[in-house]
């Protein structure tokens, strides 16, 4: 019979449904289905140390692809320059209110807040302060993932090259670099941390004696 207070110690396999009790691990060990072999969940102090390295990193990309020209465009001999403030600026000067409000948050609130959450994160449980401010950051960062859309802008980038080389000559900024390796970076080290991985670390940071 299991107890309530037992309850935040399982977790349950996405793939076949078998609960498992939750261990601490150590080095490269991972947590893996007793049934089915799926991966549930890594060393939540090693995995999470690699997202707060990663955050870092990010964060400068970050500045260098949304304040440096992405694309230069030259059409009948006049250079054009693109960046995403830029962009997302001539879109309210255009009055898109509303579309430009939805690609201001996925572009640039999100991905901000997201790695500004993994570095407070890091900072805070470095230090062992702020245990509620910082169940509250996990819970916010959770959610926020879901917003971050910069794979979707890139795609859309690419498609509108497509119609732009028949009478366009186009140069790929230092930005455009940045925002490949953001993604990379993005998909690599952050968006594969699983939830349970984090409160896993918050619980070994805060409760384990």
């Amino acid at each position: 019979m299991i107890e309530e207070k037992d309850l935040d110690n399982l977790i349950l396999c996405k793939h076949c449904d078998t609960l498992h009790f939750k261990k601490n691990l150590e080095g490269r060990a991972v947590a893996k289905c007793s049934e089915c072999g799926y991966l549930l969940y890594r060393n939540s102090r090693r995995v999470f140390r690699r997202a707060f390295a990663f955050s870092l990193t990010a964060f400068f990309l970050f500045l260098v692809a949304y304040f440096y020209p992405i694309l230069e465009v030259i059409i009948a001999g006049e250079k054009n320059y693109l960046t995403i403030i830029d962009m997302i600026q001539r879109l309210f000067k255009e009055r898109y209110f509303i579309v430009g409000s939805i690609i201001f948050v996925v572009l640039v609130v999100a991905p901000l807040l997201v790695m500004l959450s993994y570095i407070l994160i890091g900072v805070l449980t470095q230090f062992k302060i702020a245990k509620r401010f910082v169940k509250f950051l996990i819970i916010f960062l959770i959610q926020m993932q879901n917003w971050v859309m910069i794979d979707i802008f890139l795609v859309s980038i690419l498609v509108a090259l497509v119609k732009l080389l028949s009478y366009a000559t186009i140069h790929f900024g230092i930005a455009f670099s940045a925002l490949v390796l953001f993604l990379i970076i993005d998909f690599i080290a952050l968006r594969s941390i699983r939830p349970v991985e984090l409160w896993q670390y918050f619980k070994r940071v805060y409760e384990d004696k």
